[in-house]
């Protein structure tokens, strides 16, 4: 495997994340409008991986991420793409910010984002009409900070139990918040896709951010409705419970949306994470 980066010296603790990323046009799309970033924010830029990678947790961090572009010909994959920029831009930016306060940071960063595609689509009128939906993982050795706008997931296994660390943004989900829909019937809801806010489509945009403790053995999971939609979280959970390694675990995951039908495109990303080391190296 090769490194992102290494610990710095005089960092108080760090840790060993191993990552890998996968995305797929599916089998009922012409065009992939997804997009995933992974990268150190004290490296250099990796936005597409091509082999499994260690990265360090060490101050400023890493930023995970998938965002789920939208809107057909009006450029969905430009809106996912330029959200994913915007936000590793915003983060390099702040540099030490991102260490101290890394929630208000990323939810800056996605406002950013969103501010950087409305402005695209006013200098391109052929864009109007594109927006993308975000889930942002800033992984520090302490945790993580999430920001999401519109469905797609972040999940976390722990002691082989999945948990879901977002609420998707959908008219169905608030439905259910209000006692309107059951929640068995959301497969069936027509409008269950259609997303109550997502980046680019309006001039204010509310991230929601939490954060999360880290620890040794959890496996992160940032992935698109195309796996979440199609494959139940019952084969989610078995699949990143029994298949050793980020980057298996990421094709297995991609090779049960398409098996699935594939209905949409999919993207995965998988982080596994080592153990805390508070030595200074």
């Amino acid at each position: 495997m090769s490194s992102l980066g290494t610990p710095t010296a005089g960092v108080g603790i760090h840790r060993a994340l191993s990552v890998w990323g996968g995305t797929d046009v599916g089998s009922k799309r012409e065009q992939n409008q997804d997009t995933f970033v992974i990268t150190n924010l004290g490296g250099r830029r990796t936005s597409r991986i091509r082999s499994p990678m260690d990265v360090f947790l060490s101050r400023p961090g890493v930023l995970l991420g998938v965002c789920d572009g939208m809107g057909g010909p009006p450029a969905g994959d430009v809106a996912a793409q330029l959200a994913a920029a915007a936000i590793e831009d915003e983060l390099r930016a702040a540099a030490s910010d991102t260490a101290r306060t890394p929630g208000p940071v990323l939810k800056r960063a996605v406002e950013v984002a969103n501010a950087a595609i409305l402005a695209e689509a006013t200098a391109h009128p052929e864009e109007r009409g594109m927006g993308t939906t975000c889930t942002a993982v800033l992984c520090t050795a302490e945790g993580l900070s999430i920001a999401q706008v519109g469905d797609s997931r972040a999940y976390l296994l722990r002691d082989r139990r999945l948990v879901r660390l977002t609420r998707d943004q959908t008219i169905a989900a608030r439905l259910v918040d209000e006692g309107v829909l059951e929640p068995s019937e959301v497969v069936s809801f027509p409008f269950r896709h259609v997303l109550t806010q997502a980046l680019g489509t309006e001039g204010h945009v509310q991230p929601v951010i939490t954060d999360h403790d880290l620890r040794e053995n959890d496996r992160l999971l940032i992935c698109s409705d195309g796996l979440h939609d199609p494959v139940d979280e019952r084969t989610i959970a078995a699949i990143l419970a029994s298949v050793p390694g980020a980057e298996p675990a990421t094709r297995a995951l991609i090779d049960a949306a398409l098996a699935a039908g594939g209905p949409d495109n999919v993207t995965v990303v998988v982080a596994d994470c080592g153990p805390l080391d508070r030595s200074a190296r």
